[in-house]
């Protein structure tokens, strides 16, 4: 397989599914909590990049001939980051966070091929948040799935979590977790994104 995705997230693997890109799925076994708390010190971007980095350098060391992409998501209120929710309890709690404030989200898109990185990519979106009652906040984090529940920020814009958004600034691809046009643009400077061309 030419190419990777060291990412089990359903919502990655579909946006390559629909654009018609032949890949593989690979588990990264980064553990991002540690690196987040290692990094600290760090800003958002930064620890956002090391993330994705070390998602492809970790699967590329074993299958250095293929083109590995790797890709982490960060999101940043006012300086805190967010992490997934661990269970509902606490995705409510980001979500009052959240509630009628603008947040950015950073999400790093990278390549890797033969242990090392080959390219990079950095968008970053700003998502500014309805005034959410505590109501309709225990209704939608009652209803959502699990899938979401396991997304930062406890929302699929391209899912019911578009209901939460008075507004977003920013590439709706990289929102949903790949920067997809100038990730298409590399396979296509590198001839893989049309086989027969």
């Amino acid at each position: 397989m030419d190419i990777l995705l060291a990412s089990k997230s359903p919502t990655r693997a579909k946006l390559l599914e629909s654009a018609g890109i032949a890949f593989q799925a690979v588990d990264h076994g980064v553990d991002e909590e540690e690196v987040k708390l290692a990094m600290s010190s760090h800003k958002p971007k930064e620890v956002a990049v090391k993330l994705s980095e070390l998602k492809a350098l970790k699967s590329s060391s074993s299958n250095p001939n293929a083109f590995v992409i790797g890709s982490d998501q960060i999101l940043d209120l006012k300086g805190k980051l967010f992490s997934k929710a661990l269970d509902r309890k606490t995705a409510e709690e980001q979500l009052k966070a959240l509630s009628g404030q603008e947040h950015t989200l950073i999400t790093s898109t990278v390549v890797a091929k033969n242990n090392a990185i080959v390219w990079r990519h950095l968008n970053e979106s700003k998502m500014k948040v309805r005034e959410l009652s505590e109501k309709v906040i225990i209704k939608y984090i009652s209803e959502v799935s699990e899938e979401t529940l396991n997304i930062v920020g406890v929302y699929a814009i391209e899912k019911e979590g578009i209901k939460l958004f008075e507004s977003i600034s920013g590439d709706t691809f990289s929102i949903q977790g790949l920067s997809m046009l100038p990730l298409m643009q590399f396979l296509w400077d590198n001839k893989i994104l049309f086989k027969d061309e």
